[in-house]
């Protein structure tokens, strides 16, 4: 049988399954920074039904509110903004199910002092609320760029 047979009777196959009752997920991503360029993506290929580790449920964290072009992905969207450590314990204590944290977000300050102090927050903040509440977390993604190594963009003009 061709690798087209098997992919379309898996295809099929998983519809049908699907229509069996509610999902039954294997792992539970939080995606925090969940509209800006990296989580969009995340949040796009996550829930498809042949990424790795699926079928995934995904929670979806910004600050701002739900934009219209983010409407369509399959997330649970939850709007927090986790500079503030009492609302991020508040939204984030209750997600008891996620075995995979992707933190994709920064927040940029006028100097590299506060730019480390804010953003260590916002990333202990999360952990503080998530870690002691998700007895399943298994991973946990810290995703770093070119500015966290070389320093502020300034510097290159």
């Amino acid at each position: 049988m061709s690798w087209w047979w098997v992919e379309a009777i898996g295809a099929a196959k998983k519809k049908i399954d699907d229509d069996d009752g509610p999902p039954k997920y294997q792992s539970v991503a939080l995606i925090v920074g969940v509209t800006g360029i990296i989580g969009n993506s995340l949040a796009e290929i996550v829930p498809l039904f042949d990424t790795p580790g699926g079928p995934w449920k995904v929670y979806g964290l910004a600050r701002s509110p739900r934009p219209q072009w983010n409407a369509d992905h399959p997330i649970e969207y939850i709007q927090c903004d986790i500079s503030d450590p009492d609302e991020t314990l508040t939204k984030l204590s209750n997600l008891q199910d996620v075995t995979h944290l992707f933190y994709v977000t920064w927040a940029n300050r006028s100097t590299e002092s506060e730019n480390c102090e804010i953003n260590g927050k916002m990333f202990k903040n999360v952990l503080d609320a998530v870690v002691p509440n998700s007895p399943n977390l298994q991973h946990v993604l810290l995703q770093t760029g070119r500015k966290h190594y070389l320093g502020p963009f300034e510097l290159y003009g």
